[in-house]
């Protein structure tokens, strides 16, 4: 909401200012497009700390194709024409397209432009000046430097508040992501923290708001290559959405179970569940099991007391605990599985998560335990 009266305020102002100068049709564009752009800038630097330097350009090539796909699924809406809904999705898929290879461009962090201001600053001293056009040639070329990837296979598990949100990267750049939190805008800030800039595989575990509610924001941010999801998830507007965006994205949709494996780059995955359906929807999560040589990492979504006694104790490294840590979870499961570090993905909430009773047995147990809402971000290097 903000960033659309933001960029309405500066089509506004922009258009005005353009027609003062006099500028031609495309110049009229352009100055529209900068006025936009100028308008959410601030708004950009305080929710994801980047400006996109390429913004402008990308807006005068998508902005034609959006109103086009716009009329042409206004049509498909009041026809029915298969031909018209074709063409519609076609033309949101080469929007997305476009705001992809715009993500994958230089960005002006907030760092950087405090750098500038700084160096604007000292650009009234006549003396400086030489020194100070060089420190804003530098500071504007480093946006062009990738994040350097990790050096180890790692598992980050993210504080995206009261949700779950794991990230496994390798050294040669794979890129999984499993589950997206709720907040859209808080994933893409911590994907770009962590140098994101695609996803080879993205993983729904299941259809709770708390676990989707920011990949969509990521199949529209990134390239993906594939997409795992339980299967349908009745009356959720929002996993539908999320079926949509990924096949308007031409992605590899896939519906994984107990026994599916894939190899991406340093790690090897195995499906352990779910291996029927069920009446919970938290029973229904995929299960993943992620190793790396000699290490395990077990990533179980929400699966409650039903399921972990179907899937059996899993003796692994690394454990995120099931649903938060609720007190769903099975303790004789738990107690069992004997995690030597044990994740807890949650953010302040009105449900008690996570339970006494859970952390008790993995304080039993001598599990290391790890929470997101104590740490932020935890970070775990894989060393086979």
């Amino acid at each position: 909401f903000q960033l659309s009266v933001a960029a309405t305020a500066g089509v506004v102002a922009g258009s005005r200012w353009v027609r003062e100068v006099g500028w031609g049709t495309a110049g009229q564009a352009l100055g529209i497009t900068l006025g936009a752009q100028l308008a959410v800038a601030p708004l950009l630097l305080v929710h994801f700390g980047t400006v996109p330097l390429l913004s402008p350009l990308t807006n005068l090539v998508a902005a034609p194709v959006v109103t086009l796909a716009t009329a042409v699924g206004g049509g498909a809406v009041l026809t029915g024409s298969a031909i018209l809904i074709s063409a519609a999705t076609w033309l949101a898929g080469v929007v997305l397209s476009i705001s992809r290879l715009a993500a994958g461009w230089p960005q002006l962090g907030l760092a950087g432009l405090a750098g500038v201001a700084a160096m604007a600053g000292l650009a009234r001293v006549r003396a400086l000046r030489p020194l100070v056009a060089l420190g804003v040639a530098l500071v504007l070329s480093a946006s062009l430097l990738p994040v350097g990837r990790v050096a180890v296979p790692t598992v980050v598990f993210l504080d995206i508040g009261q949700g779950d949100a794991t990230l496994l990267l390798g050294p040669s750049g794979e890129t999984i992501l499993v589950d997206g939190g709720p907040d859209p805008t808080r994933l893409l800030a911590a994907l770009r923290a962590r140098g994101v800039d695609h996803i080879d595989l993205m993983i729904a575990t299941h259809g709770d708001q708390d676990h989707i509610g920011g990949l969509g924001a990521a199949l529209a941010a990134y390239p993906v290559g594939r997409l795992w999801h339980p299967g349908h998830v009745e009356g959720s507007a929002l996993y539908d959405d999320l079926l949509d965006t990924a096949t308007a994205a031409g992605l590899s949709i896939e519906l994984p179970r107990a026994g599916w494996s894939a190899e991406i780059g340093s790690f090897r995955l195995q499906v352990l569940s779910p291996t029927r359906r069920y009446a919970d929807i938290n029973d229904e999560s995929i299960v993943v099991r992620a190793m790396v040589g000699s290490m395990d990492i077990l990533l179980t979504g929400d699966i409650e007391a039903t399921a972990q006694a179907e899937l059996g104790p899993i003796p692994v490294d690394i454990m995120k605990v099931p649903h938060h840590g609720a007190a769903t979870t099975d303790p004789r499961w738990l107690e069992a599985s004997r995690a030597a570090i044990a994740v807890i993905s949650v953010g302040p909430n009105e449900f008690g998560h996570p339970h006494p009773d859970v952390l008790e047995v993995l304080e039993r147990n001598g599990s290391e335990i790890r929470r997101t809402d104590r740490e932020g971000d935890v970070a775990i290097p894989l060393r086979p």
